[in-house]
């Protein structure tokens, strides 16, 4: 295998990274440029969706990106075409169901349109993390990834507010067994979590019990806000409606006295749930280093994960501020971002290894393959979306059954990161795929296999050896090739052992009698040969 560009390892120090931090991109836009975006906000795009943003503006491509869309269906049995999600719960069926759901969800990651959407679904998924191996039901599941997508890219106080609610992240984080009646000792696991990973961070320990963001008093103070909401419909077998409420009889209603890191504030008690809840999320929210610790968070979701001085300066605080201004809308911050000269720093490009969804769906969409359609070929497109989602986990990014609550380590475990992704059982895997997509992908009774032929005839002279190899790399990997790389590919790799002037004489043999098997056999074993091998190639593991 070529080896990859270094860039996911390390970056020069010396170079100045953030000379504009969020300042808007003022330079030339090209295909390179609009591609890294693309990249960065989808599960790969495909030739199509950069051809269709090639003559765009960077405000056209954002304002498309970044559009609300609406909800898609709600994922089905397959054998039964049943929403199950809108019915009772069935214990004996529930595993099944769960399998159908992460289905879906890859589903909509292979056949997404030109938004961030899905991206941000993932991101809120690894923020808010419930895992079904503790939730058991598929249900509650489906209504928690329904909030995420709704509230992607909308204000992030009111994703917090409805998540610490949710009747997954009830369940997942024992929220709904928190009670303050007297009857047991306030459950303090959502939050702690709350804090300590959903908003404001814990920050170094300064002093027992105290972690510079927040403190202990603060953790047995929210708990207490936090008692008596409950689970109406839960694993029910008989309501199919699963709503939150608030149940006073549970709650302690005596007033809450936080810390000095909140201003030594006091949330007044009673018996009015929702309002000490939106106090609680009010006054975390008040914090600056809230703001900051979310700008790190989609920093390195969707830039790269050192952070360093210049970075925390120059990049992380005027988002931060932007951030409060906003208001804590999420869009706003996005668009900074994804617009800001930093993103397109050519150090910013190609420096992500691809985490196993991204690489998972991104292959089956940068490969041009035609899944089946989910509405009439439902048990087959279900299948094989299974398969997709089968890989992934296989990978260590299994949907819906994270490791913690931390969520996956490559976006929190110093110093490896990204890096973590690739290891000696995953690599193997990833090369096995991505030579699955040429040889053929078994699922329902059906093989998915790229058209190598339709692929060259993507390019605009495919008779060329060096404008195919050059055109084809230019929508796998988010960087140019060397010459020394492309004349291997050509040589070595597509007419090994042969002048490169064959493949022209070859590829036009064929063009001339398309019908004829042996001249056309020619053609598809070089190009699957060359595709398999660039698909193995380092650059492809980055974005």
């Amino acid at each position: 295998m070529a080896t990859a560009n270094t860039k996911a390892d390390r970056r020069p120090q010396e170079q100045a990274r953030i000379q504009a931090g969020i300042a808007p991109y003022g330079g030339t836009w090209n295909n390179k440029l609009a591609a890294h975006l693309l990249r960065r906000t989808m599960f790969a795009p495909t030739r199509a969706d950069i051809a269709a943003t090639e003559s765009k503006s960077l405000d056209a491509i954002l304002a498309t990106l970044l559009e609300d869309l609406p909800a898609p269906a709600p994922p089905v049995d397959p054998t039964t075409g049943k929403n199950w999600t809108a019915s009772p719960f069935e214990s004996a069926n529930d595993s099944r169901f769960q399998g159908y759901l992460t289905a879906w969800w890859m589903g909509l990651m292979v056949t997404q349109g030109i938004s961030i959407r899905e991206k941000m679904v993932l991101f809120w998924h690894n923020h808010f993390v419930s895992e079904y191996d503790t939730v058991l039901d598929s249900r509650c599941m489906y209504l928690q990834n329904t909030l995420f997508r709704r509230y992607a890219l909308g204000n992030v106080k009111d994703l917090v507010k409805a998540a610490t609610v949710d009747p997954a992240m009830l369940v997942y984080l024992n929220g709904y067994r928190n009670r303050g009646d007297g009857t047991n000792i306030a459950d303090e696991n959502y939050a702690r979590e709350l804090q300590e990973l959903f908003t404001i961070g814990k920050g170094p320990q300064i002093a027992p019990g105290d972690y510079t963001n927040y403190t202990e008093q603060d953790v047995k103070a929210a708990a207490r806000v936090l008692t008596g909401w409950r689970i109406s419909g839960y694993r029910d077998t008989q309501n199919a409606a699963i709503t939150s409420y608030f149940d006073a009889a549970r709650h302690d209603a005596r007033d809450k006295e936080f810390s000095y890191e909140y201003q030594n504030s006091r949330i007044i008690g009673g018996v009015d749930g929702l309002r000490e809840l939106n106090d609680l999320v009010e006054m975390i929210f008040r914090q600056p280093e809230t703001a900051r610790y979310l700008c790190r968070k989609l920093y390195r979701w969707f830039v790269y994960y050192d952070i360093d001085e210049s970075v925390e300066e120059l990049v992380i605080e005027p988002l931060a501020l932007l951030m409060r201004q906003s208001d804590y809308e999420i869009k706003p911050v996005l668009e900074a971002l994804l617009r800001s000269s930093h993103f397109y720093d050519d150090n910013n490009i190609g420096c992500i290894i691809k985490c196993p969804a991204d690489f998972v769906a991104g292959a089956f969409r940068i490969m041009e393959i035609q899944p089946p359609s989910p509405t009439t070929q439902t048990s087959l497109y279900y299948s094989l979306m299974a398969s997709l989602r089968g890989t992934s986990a296989t990978l260590q990014m299994n949907l819906m059954d994270l490791p913690n609550v931390a969520g996956w380590p490559a976006y929190y475990q110093t110093p490896d990161f990204y890096r973590l992704w690739i290891n000696t059982v995953t690599l193997p895997v990833r090369w096995s795929f991505t030579d699955s997509l040429v040889n053929g992908i078994r699922a329902g009774g059906s093989t998915f296999v790229v058209d190598p032929i339709a692929y060259a005839k993507g390019v605009s002279v495919p008779g060329e050896p060096y404008i195919l190899v050059g055109e084809i790399a230019s929508g796998l990997f988010p960087f140019d090739l060397t010459s020394v790389q492309v004349e291997y590919l050509v040589r070595e790799v597509l007419v090994p052992g042969v002048p490169d002037y064959e493949w022209g004489l070859i590829w036009n043999s064929y063009a001339s009698d398309p019908n004829n098997a042996q001249k056309r056999n020619a053609v598809v074993s070089r190009l699957n040969n060359m595709l398999k091998f660039m698909l193995r190639m380092g650059e492809f593991e980055l974005a």
